[in-house]
C-alpha cells in the first residue's frame, strides 16, 4: 500500500479552501494529487475510479464533503469496505502512516505484514487488509470471481520482472525512464518498489514519478522511515 500525500484542501481563485457541494467534484483534484490508483489495492483505474470517504458518509453526513475525509478506490475495495464505519487508530491508512513500513509484497501473493511489526502493529496491519479484502485470492473463503484485483497484481508483477530483466541487459537512462512510463501507467507502486529493491536510484524514482507518494516516508537511501504523526 502506497504512502500517499493527498495536500491541504485545493483553495479557489480567491485563495479560500473549496466547498464541494457534491462529493464527486473532489474526484479530478485527487487525482491530480495522487494519481488514479486505487488508495488500498492500487490498481491504475484511469477513467473508472471513485472518491472513497475514509470514514463513510452514511453515518456521518458531515464528513461527506470532507476533504481530509477522501481518497480514490476501485469499485471492489469500496464495496468491501462497505459503509461500516471505522475508528481511525485501528487501521493503517495511506495518507496519515508510512503504509509501506507495515506491508511486504512477494511474487503472485497478496500482501502481507512485514516480518518482526511489532505484535500490536501486526494485529492493526492485519485488520487494514481484511478492511478491502486485499488478502482476496482464489481460493479465499470469500473471493468472488468478479474481483479481478490479483489478477492484476500479477501482471504487474510480471511487467515489472521482465522490465528489470531488460535493464540488466541494458541499463540506459532511456530504459530507466520507459520502465518508469510503464510503472506509473500500469499502477502497483508497491510491486515495482519491491522488484527494484536492490536499485536505490529506480527506487528514488519511483518514489517520485508517482503523484502523490509521500516522500517523507523515506530516507535518502529510499528506506521506509516512521511517519510524523503516524501510527507507523
Amino acid at each position: 500500500m502506497r504512502p500517499v500525500e493527498r495536500g491541504d484542501c485545493p483553495k479557489s481563485a480567491e485563495g479560500m479552501d473549496i466547498s464541494f457541494t457534491d462529493y464527486k467534484e473532489a474526484r479530478d483534484p485527487l487525482i491530480g494529487r495522487i494519481g488514479d490508483y486505487c488508495s488500498y489495492c492500487e490498481v491504475c483505474l484511469h477513467g473508472s475510479i471513485a472518491v472513497e470517504h475514509v470514514r463513510p458518509k452514511t453515518p456521518q453526513p458531515e464528513l461527506a464533503r470532507e476533504w481530509t475525509n477522501f481518497l480514490l478506490a476501485c469499485d471492489t475495495c469500496n464495496a468491501i469496505k462497505s459503509d461500516q464505519d471505522v475508528i481511525l487508530t485501528d487501521y493503517f491508512w495511506p495518507d496519515r502512516d508510512n503504509t509501506a513500513r507495515v506491508f511486504d509484497y512477494d511474487l503472485d501473493q497478496p500482501p502481507r505484514i512485514k516480518t518482526g511489526l511489532d505484535p500490536a502493529l501486526r494485529s492493526i496491519g492485519e485488520s487494514t487488509i481484511a478492511l478491502t479484502g486485499l488478502d482476496r485470492v482464489p481460493g479465499h473463503q470469500s473471493f468472488s470471481d468478479r474481483d479481478r484485483r490479483w489478477l492484476k497484481r500479477r501482471e504487474a508483477w510480471g511487467v515489472a520482472i521482465l522490465a528489470r530483466g531488460k535493464l540488466e541487459v541494458r541499463d540506459t537512462p532511456q530504459m530507466r525512464e520507459m520502465i518508469l512510463q510503464s510503472a506509473v501507467s500500469r499502477g502497483f507502486w508497491s510491486v515495482w518498489f519491491q522488484v527494484f529493491h536492490d536499485d536505490e536510484e529506480m527506487r528514488s524514482r519511483l518514489i517520485q514519478w508517482f503523484p502523490g507518494t509521500a516522500r517523507d516516508c523515506f530516507d535518502a537511501q529510499t528506506q521506509p522511515i516512521s511517519r510524523p504523526g503516524g501510527l507507523a
